[in-house]
């Protein structure tokens, strides 16, 4: 599966990550359904290199044109002028393998949490911090997600 292969991949290399997203709302126990996994890592060009090195070995290619270094380098431009929010990668080959950093957020400025799930510990961003961030969002997902998320307090 997917997931347990980025799992695997960002804990040999020693990526500091943790899921957000849909998949974080199901981990905290509401249903929803995704197949995109959203994470968020820590901001640094040397990360960044790191984790664009990681997912090309097992496939994913970065929808953006501009390489990792481009985009740490250019981060507050983009956002600012082109609404950069997250860094998208797929497989061609298996859409369905689809991971988006999110650029939103540091990883260093947010609780996580640990999940025993059936593929062993995951990192995932606690109940508050996810709530937090998907509140910022305005989009109708994720609006319905932090009033299902928020019930769960």
């Amino acid at each position: 599966m997917f997931l347990k292969k980025i799992q695997d991949k960002f804990s040999k290399e020693e990526v500091p990550y943790a899921i957000v997203g849909g998949y974080a709302v199901a981990i905290h126990g509401v249903a929803r359904g995704t197949f995109d996994l959203d994470v968020i890592t820590e901001i640094s060009e040397e990360n960044f290199l790191r984790i664009e090195s990681i997912l090309e070995s097992i496939g994913l290619k970065s929808i953006l044109p501009i390489s990792g270094k481009e985009i740490f380098r250019n981060l507050e431009l983009y956002k600012r002028e082109k609404n950069l929010i997250a860094w998208n990668f797929v497989n061609p080959d298996r859409q369905r393998e689809s991971l988006d950093i999110i650029l939103t957020e540091d990883i260093r400025n947010c609780k996580i949490d640990h999940a025993e799930t059936d593929f062993g510990s995951l990192p995932v961003i606690c109940l508050e911090d996810l709530i937090r961030m998907k509140s910022k969002t305005g989009r109708i997902q994720d609006l319905e997600d932090v009033q299902a998320l928020k019930k769960l307090k």
